[in-house]
């Protein structure tokens, strides 16, 4: 305690702003958090409607698990996040590798060329490749029947692939989370002291043996941390179980919850199968925190010593490896984007010809350019947006600060409280915010239906991601420049005002810039929460495609959507460098 605070009567202490900031954080968290989830766990055990819910049973429960569905969901849902999470990890240690160790050409020219997949969101990019593999009018498999039939005479019907099975959504989640968990480990590719590998080639080990016997187990942690990631990621995916699961009867555990709550509906059901849902992510976190954070130490290879990173001379391989990443991008950016484009410049969606070109015209952006619903979405965007950005690095930053700058009681359990929400996937988030505001008493504050609630929980969602950034950054700063602060006679929040918060703008920055790409194209929350005052581009997107079924409608708004997640990119870097005086 400082010489000016024990200048303050006692009584006055328990009243000082930083106190009070703590409260108002702890109540914001329980209501965000806690309220929400112990009430998707309360409704798991009750009948009817959340405005109106029956009495307690366990009849959710019964009729949840005694039905064989329930099980081959499960098992769809492992199956789906295993497979695709080997495919996304194997893809990016590779280009990791490659871009990073070796002498790949345009290796600088990859490596910007992985973060364009990011641009594309994921229901964009599960609708592009309905248009390129759908079993009868998809442009790769009309395609292919003709040159089987003109080269080798075999005529098929249809096929032959077909993007709704269980392959089409592991080969799209394969595909769609390489840029992700490559930025998650391409730093400890950069970092790792090549003397290791150096020794094991001199040992006469060949580049294959040295990657898979040295590499590999030295970057362990890393690899373990993407892995997990990943197979949570797989985990609540919803896009790719929705637009091409959904229709050929899969079920996975986040369109089972919407099938149950939307399409039923039968909330006590959802919930009940949130409440496993909930319990299997919590697991997997608690599996990341103590065999991942807590056992890094022990891979260490960064020391003081200094290190010149080592090249691996690939020889005949070189453009191998460059053809590798050009067929990913190729898979991952050229062919859907290329679909969208022109499906968006047809009248209507028809069957892949030449003939088609003709019939080019931009009719359906004119369209949207004028039609209110548009308008009225691409609002309701630009305020979850702007408030899910600001509200969650607001809050992260008071968060941070009393769990890094003090020494209040309780402040650590606040750290973990904000943590815990990265354990619950944005579908959970959505059902749990459902049945808390159609429930008396919080039904008469009037959110349900509105763009706030989806602000608030996309703020839930993206709360903890917000408080990694903002304890890194606060740490980095001395103690000793808000200590001068105080001795100049500062009060301890006119300190934090104006000195902590302008040295951690950068971070602040980034992390806003990171929240607003994520909500402008949140796609799980934004559905579950809509009503017709409240919808958001993802939402009237979907309706295009799915309701209405106008491809071409559908792709020229996504194709909209695109561009303005690319423009918003290209900003927030130069936001970036600036912020950071770069």
């Amino acid at each position: 305690m400082s010489i000016l605070e024990l200048r303050r009567p006692a009584w006055t202490r328990q009243f000082a702003p930083s106190n009070l900031i703590f409260v108002l954080v702890v109540v914001l968290l329980l209501w965000l958090i806690i309220f929400p989830i112990g009430q998707m766990f309360v409704h798991s055990f009750r009948s009817g409607h959340p405005a109106v819910p029956g009495p307690f049973t366990l009849e959710n429960y019964v009729t949840a698990y005694s039905n064989p569905l329930t099980y081959q969901m499960m098992w769809n849902t492992f199956v789906f996040a295993t497979v695709g999470t080997v495919i996304t990890l194997t893809l990016a240690v590779l280009f990791a590798w490659l871009i990073e160790r070796t002498d790949m050409p345009f290796r600088n020219l990859a490596w910007a060329l992985l973060l364009i997949p990011l641009a594309m969101p994921g229901l964009l990019f599960s609708m592009a490749w309905v248009l390129l593999l759908s079993p009868d009018t998809g442009v790769v498999n009309v395609g292919l029947r003709a040159v089987f039939a003109d080269w080798f005479g075999l005529r098929l019907e249809r096929g032959p692939f077909n993007i709704y099975s269980m392959s089409g959504m592991i080969f799209l989640d394969g595909l769609r989370g390489v840029s992700t968990v490559f930025l998650i480990i391409v730093g400890a590719f950069r970092m790792m002291d090549p003397a290791l590998e150096e020794a094991a080639r001199t040992a006469g080990a060949g580049i294959t043996k040295t990657f898979r016997k040295v590499t590999l187990p030295v970057l362990l942690p890393a690899v373990l941390a993407a892995f997990l990631y990943s197979f949570m990621s797989s985990m609540e995916s919803f896009e790719a179980p929705l637009v091409v699961g959904l229709p050929a009867g899969i079920y996975v555990y986040s369109t089972m919850i919407y099938f149950s709550t939307r399409l039923v509906p039968s909330y006590g059901l959802g919930a009940a199968f949130s409440v496993s849902y909930f319990l299997i992510a919590i697991i997997l976190v608690w599996i990341y925190q103590r065999q991942v954070i807590n056992r890094s130490e022990r891979f260490a290879t960064v020391t003081g010593k200094g290190y010149r990173p080592h090249v691996i001379p690939l020889g005949k391989w070189r453009h191998a490896a460059l053809g590798l990443f050009i067929a990913y991008f190729l898979f991952a950016v050229v062919l859907p984007l290329m679909i969208l484009v022109w499906a968006s410049l047809l009248p209507h969606y028809r069957e892949f010809s030449w003939d088609q070109i003709g019939q080019f015209s931009l009719m359906h952006y004119r369209a949207l350019s004028q039609e209110e619903g548009i308008l009225q979405a691409l609002w309701n965007t630009v305020i979850v947006t702007v408030g899910t950005a600001t509200g969650a690095v607001i809050l992260a930053f008071f968060i941070s600060w009393i769990v890094v700058r003090t020494k209040m009681r309780g402040r650590f359990l606040l750290d973990g409280l904000a943590f815990l929400s990265h354990a619950v996937p944005g579908i959970i988030v959505a059902l749990a915010f459902i049945l808390l505001y159609l429930q008396p008493p919080f039904r008469s504050l009037g959110l349900y239906g509105t763009v706030w609630i989806i602000i608030l929980a996309l703020v839930t969602q993206y709360i903890a991601f917000c408080t990694r950034t903002m304890n890194a950054a606060i740490t980095q700063i001395h103690k000793e420049l808000e200590e001068a602060g105080r001795v100049s006679g500062a009060h301890r929040v006119l300190v934090l005002m104006r000195i902590t918060l302008p040295l951690v703008f950068p971070a602040i920055a980034a992390a806003w810039i990171w929240v607003a790409a994520h909500a402008v194209r949140s796609f799980s929350i934004p559905l579950m929460l809509a009503s017709r005052d409240n919808w958001t581009i993802s939402v009237v997107l979907w309706n295009y495609w799915d309701e209405i079924q106008n491809l071409s409608a559908a792709s020229a708004l996504g194709v909209l959507l695109i561009l303005a997640i690319t423009v918003l990119t290209f900003l927030s870097r130069r936001l970036i460098l600036r912020a950071y005086g770069s």
